[in-house]
């Protein structure tokens, strides 16, 4: 029971639910956590591709060619040996060892271009193979050469035309060795980035979040708290209420009459009467 004089606002005051608040968090803690996965799978599927388009792509890429400059070097070292004239044996002797290197070359080009990198033009592809094509055919008709009496044109042949179409293939290998480290470079450095860019949207995504659900909770939480001691503090210490006069069993006290003499006022009559 309460005094009449206590308002009915402080004995049912009435306080919204923090269901909405809290069901609000959740779903931008939700909408953080899909749209920050998205976010992720997308740097992912960018890094493997370029990891795999570029990187290992290169590498590969780049063994091949250092097999085509191998194959090329040992054609270099057969056409020194047939211009020494150390060796009592005519030209046409060397005719496997150029069919050997021939073969692994052209086995080298088939797998170079199933792993050329993307950043690769068809131009450079095409003259590739066609200082190649050259070379053979210049091979083939210095042996045809070598086949009869004309000895001394055949090696002049190799002098002035194979070894300078040797060099310049060795040249475009070489030169197609240092865009692969150059594209591997810059591969790197983009892979660097996407790992740095990642680390930082890691530390915005939870500042982010923490700022976007920690007030709505504190908000969710505290407010049924206050509402219940501001509740209380009202009705304890309002104005006109006497929790005495409410109370069973409880006597009331009066001010002393004009003797001082403290006691209960139906004491006293019941003593005079």
């Amino acid at each position: 029971m309460y005094s009449r004089g206590v308002p009915r606002s402080l004995t049912s005051a009435p306080h919204r639910s923090p269901t909405p608040a809290l069901f609000l968090g959740l779903i931008i803690s939700l909408a953080a956590v899909v749209a920050y996965s998205g976010y992720i799978t997308r740097q992912i599927s960018g890094l493997r591709e370029l990891q795999n388009n570029l990187v290992d792509r290169n590498r590969k890429d780049s063994l091949q060619l250092l097999r085509i400059q191998n194959d090329l070097n040992s054609l270099a070292l057969a056409m020194r040996d047939m211009l020494d004239n150390d060796e009592p044996y005519p030209l046409t002797a060397w005719t496997a060892q150029f069919q050997r290197v021939r073969n692994d070359l052209d086995d080298a080009l088939h797998r170079e271009r199933q792993v050329a990198p993307v950043n690769r033009t068809p131009d450079q592809e095409q003259y590739l193979e066609n200082s190649v094509a050259q070379f053979w055919d210049a091979a083939d008709r210095t042996f045809a050469l070598a086949q009869g009496p004309n000895q001394t044109e055949a090696r002049t042949q190799i002098r002035i035309s194979l070894r300078a179409r040797q060099e310049s293939l060795s040249t475009d290998v070489s030169r197609l060795l240092v865009q692969n480290n150059e594209s591997e470079e810059q591969a790197a450095f983009r892979i660097q980035e996407i790992y740095n860019r990642v680390q930082r949207q890691v530390y915005i995504f939870l500042t982010a979040t923490l700022t976007a659900i920690e007030p709505a909770f504190v908000r969710a939480v505290g407010r049924p708290v206050r509402t219940a001691q501001r509740t209380r503090a009202e009705a304890y210490f309002h104005a006109g209420i006497d929790s005495a006069a409410h109370l069973p069993r409880t006597a009331r006290r009066v001010w002393p009459d004009t003797h001082s003499r403290w006691g209960h006022v139906d004491a006293r009559r019941k003593a005079r009467s």
